[in-house]
């Protein structure tokens, strides 16, 4: 009987729980997906990044991830156990009405992933502490700049311990929060600027551009030739790419 839960998509390592309570359909870019029964989303912490589908838009979306062709194998088992292999037509509504939506979704997911990691590795550079009295540095320096009689009782023990004038740290302290703005407002335009290419994909042949150019997916051989980034060789029939093809992640 197939299972009819609500499948869930998500970066397991984040929440390994889920392997446990669910049913796994498959998975792409990092990320797993779960039939999982509707009593264990309620345990997911709020801070867990996921996706929800209904049953239907998680099978059709995974069943025609890709997919460009207008038939594709098929494999099933016989009552003996050998496997069967047969050309079936693919439902392009399917594809348009399931398969985008859900490809466009998990792509999503993906690149939030990535952008949280690199905000992560961002912060790592700096202590626990150092991070928790930031916005008092910076407040006090830039107090300090504009008026250097005011009351600094932070950065001036600070800038004692490093051996700086008060002016010099204080300048300091706003040089680098500046530096880390700018690190940060980087970070936010970039994952804007691959979301508003994913975003801008109408259908399936668009997505698969996308994952090669953004995620390091080979397309088909059949787009591959179609988009021109392939060639058939002369002597072996064997398709070619034009450039050597670089997997992983290219923003």
């Amino acid at each position: 009987m197939a299972n009819t839960n609500d499948v869930i998509v998500i970066d397991l390592e984040k929440f390994p729980h889920i392997e446990q309570w669910g049913e796994k359909l498959g998975g792409n870019l990092g990320l797993e997906y779960f039939y999982l029964e509707d009593r264990f989303f309620d345990y997911i912490p709020q801070h867990i990044k996921y996706l929800r589908f209904s049953a239907k838009d998680a099978l059709f979306g995974t069943k025609y991830w890709g997919e460009i062709r207008f038939k594709k194998s098929d494999y099933g088992v016989n009552e003996e156990g050998t496997t069967l292999k047969d050309k079936v037509e693919v439902d392009t509504t399917i594809v348009k009405e399931h398969t985008i939506p859900f490809m466009k979704a998990v792509i999503r997911l993906a690149t939030q992933e990535i952008f949280e990691r690199r905000y992560v590795a961002l912060r790592s550079k700096y202590s626990t502490l150092e991070d928790a009295t930031w916005d008092d540095q910076f407040a006090e320096a830039t107090a300090y700049l504009e008026d250097n009689t005011v009351t600094v009782k932070l950065i001036d023990r600070l800038a004692e311990l490093r051996g700086l004038t008060l002016a010099d740290f204080a300048a300091k302290v706003v040089e680098k929060h500046n530096e880390w703005k700018d690190s940060v407002y980087d970070l936010a335009v970039s994952e804007q600027s691959v979301s508003t290419k994913l975003k801008a994909c109408s259908n399936m042949a668009e997505v698969n551009v996308f994952l090669e150019d953004y995620f390091g997916v080979a397309m088909s051989n059949q787009q591959c030739l179609e988009y021109n980034r392939c060639i058939v060789d002369d002597e072996t029939g064997n398709i070619e790419r034009k450039e050597p093809f670089v997997y992983g992640i290219r923003f």
